[in-house]
């Protein structure tokens, strides 16, 4: 049964990557979005894309996140993680992974919450397992808006250690319509 999760995750990070890549709607999930004033959603609208990683996690991945003109709560967003070691596989390298190996598959975490204020955003991640300790973490972040970039920092803490924390850096470009 796990492994069958697995193979689902690397289905929706290849889906991920292409939605990425491509122009067609964004597929990803609704993140609800606060903005202090109508200027600070409007700082947001675009189809935002980039990358983040953090050298206490070894881990790296992209970040989508759009917020149509008009939309008036939610825009549409993930993040994918390539945890260390990992690389791409087709479904049949999957299917034949030792479960040892199946933390090392990449997988998409779902952006739970953005609030905008000013020319800072802060935002939380949905819980979700760290394939280094099998535990559940929780990530934060924040970052600040300068045109057509969002710069910032994040954290992730273990939700059975709080305190215990590991960040990193992560950076947004928006696209030219």
């Amino acid at each position: 049964m796990r492994k069958r999760g697995w193979i689902a995750t690397a289905g929706l990070a290849a889906a991920a990557l292409s939605a990425a890549c491509s122009s067609p709607p964004n597929p990803a999930p609704e993140v609800p979005v606060e903005a202090a004033t109508k200027q600070d959603r409007s700082a947001l609208v675009g189809k935002w894309t980039g990358e983040y990683s953090s050298q206490d996690t070894g881990r790296s991945g992209s970040i989508v996140f759009e917020l149509k003109k008009g939309d008036k709560q939610n825009a549409q967003g993930d993040v994918l993680m390539w945890p260390k070691g990992s690389k791409a596989l087709a479904p049949s390298e999957v299917k034949a992974l030792p479960e040892d190996q199946w933390k090392t598959m990449p997988q998409i975490l779902g952006i739970s919450f953005v609030q905008s204020k000013g020319n800072y955003i802060t935002g939380t991640m949905d819980p979700y397992m760290d394939p280094d300790c099998s535990c559940e973490v929780h990530t934060t972040f924040g970052g600040s808006i300068d045109g057509d970039v969002i710069v910032g920092e994040f954290t992730i803490e273990r939700i059975d250690h709080p305190g215990k924390a590991a960040k990193g850096k992560w950076k947004v470009t928006r696209q030219k319509a």
